[in-house]
């Protein structure tokens, strides 16, 4: 196919193993709550969904090092600058390793100031902290993988993605089963499973990175290629990038952070269903993410080689085809997703108090696809100040409208202004 050609099935092959791919990631969370949840206690399936959150969003504000390295390796692509790529990805790699130890170290002041605020009761926080700590320490590791995906994005290599988290959620249900049916360790035995797939899958992920980049590691040890490396201009322009991103990140997972927070008001139950739901937002978020990419990805190389023309087209098709997307996300969930959550969980109590909200997560899909493709747009053009001051109207509306109508409908009211929020 050629590099020069932007048609409805260069959109697709990006987005669709994107799509599979981005499925499996929340899928982590599902099978990990869906493990959980058969132990049939409400407690453990609310402490999962608080320490996964945490540290999720520990993880997720280091997202800006996947978006920045696309946009930029796919503006390198359509340049013709097919050594930049490769450096593009080692400084992603630096900084993410950076991020990583800096979280570990700081991990205690963070989970002690999280579970200071969190409204949370006490035997949720305890079980919470218990995951917390174990999950912590794959962040080096876990964080350093997001720049890897950046670039196989900007490769079009999504095929790849797509397998290496395969291998994250095989190693994952296997030690889930083992080390929570057999070893008997509760929500430790989570905690472990996924620190030890993560960690699989950024050695997975290393050996594609290098393999398509035909690039030897060695000849970074080389003077001339260290100097290039290391040039201040594209280390300013990096953090420049990366800080616009980051701040966008922040109040995204701000947003979320204080959703699971008034859910956590509203008593255990309703945050226990909350964490259910959840994982079908995030599923439908991912699967739209997969044409946001191929928007980041297509928009990024018109823009390299300023081709108003091809921009345009990227920008058409992959809002189409995320519109038909949304609308099948929501049929099928409509259709299917009592199924789906009684397969999570067999707490009567839980499964009881779902059918009230499931109407909310029916309509994320439809109400969401356009931000994620303005997404795509954005990341890919690298117009990142005006992402920045859309995500500040919106996250103070967000608060605005969930204030008040958390105050007269509660766990609805909170579903509707996130729905509003996108």
């Amino acid at each position: 196919m050629s590099k020069d050609k932007i048609d409805s099935r260069r959109v697709i092959n990006i987005a669709i193993p994107m799509i599979f791919a981005n499925i499996t990631v929340p899928l982590l969370g599902f099978v990990d709550t869906t493990v959980i949840g058969q132990l049939g206690d409400a407690n453990l399936i609310a402490a999962l969904g608080l320490g996964a959150i945490l540290i999720s969003t520990l993880y997720w504000l280091c997202g800006f090092l996947r978006m920045g390295t696309t946009g930029l390796a796919a503006q390198a692509i359509g340049s013709n600058q097919s050594r930049e790529v490769f450096f593009i990805l080692v400084r992603g790699l630096i900084i993410g390793f950076i991020l990583g130890l800096l979280i570990l170290c700081l991990s205690y002041p963070i989970f002690f100031i999280f579970f200071q605020i969190s409204p949370a009761e006490l035997d949720v926080e305890t079980l919470s902290l218990e995951y917390a700590q174990i999950r912590v320490l794959s962040a080096p590791f876990a964080i350093a993988t997001i720049p890897i995906i950046g670039l196989l994005i900007a490769l079009e290599k999504t095929l790849s993605i797509f397998l290496i988290q395969v291998l994250i959620n095989v190693v994952n249900v296997v030690l889930n089963v083992l080390f929570v049916f057999y070893l008997d360790l509760s929500i430790s035995g989570v905690a472990y499973a996924t620190l030890i797939s993560e960690f699989l899958g950024f050695l997975f992920a290393l050996y594609f990175a290098f393999k398509f980049t035909n690039f030897n590691i060695l000849d970074l040890f080389s003077k001339p290629i260290t100097k290039v490396l290391f040039k201040k201009e594209k280390w300013k322009r990096l953090f420049s990038i990366n800080s616009n991103i980051f701040f966008r990140s922040l109040l995204l997972e701000l947003v979320f952070i204080s959703y699971f927070f008034w859910a956590a008001s509203f008593g255990t139950n309703i945050l226990a269903v909350n964490q259910i739901l959840v994982q079908f937002l995030h599923i439908f978020a991912y699967a739209l993410d997969g044409f946001a990419f191929s928007g980041e990805v297509l928009v990024g190389i018109s823009y390299g080689k300023k081709n108003l023309k091809l921009f345009k087209k990227s920008v058409f098709l992959c809002i189409i085809w995320a519109a038909i997307t949304a609308l099948l996300l929501s049929i099928g969930f409509l259709s299917f997703g009592n199924i789906l959550i009684k397969f999570m969980t067999n707490a009567e109590e839980v499964l009881k108090v779902t059918k009230d909200f499931q109407i909310w997560i029916t309509l994320v899909p439809l109400v969401s696809f356009p931000a994620y493709i303005m997404d795509g747009i954005f990341f890919g053009s690298i117009h990142l100040k005006e992402m920045r001051k859309a995500m500040i109207f919106s996250t103070f509306f967000f608060f605005i409208t969930a204030f008040f109508l958390t105050s007269t409908m509660q766990n609805s009211g909170l579903w509707l202004a996130l729905n509003i929020f996108f």
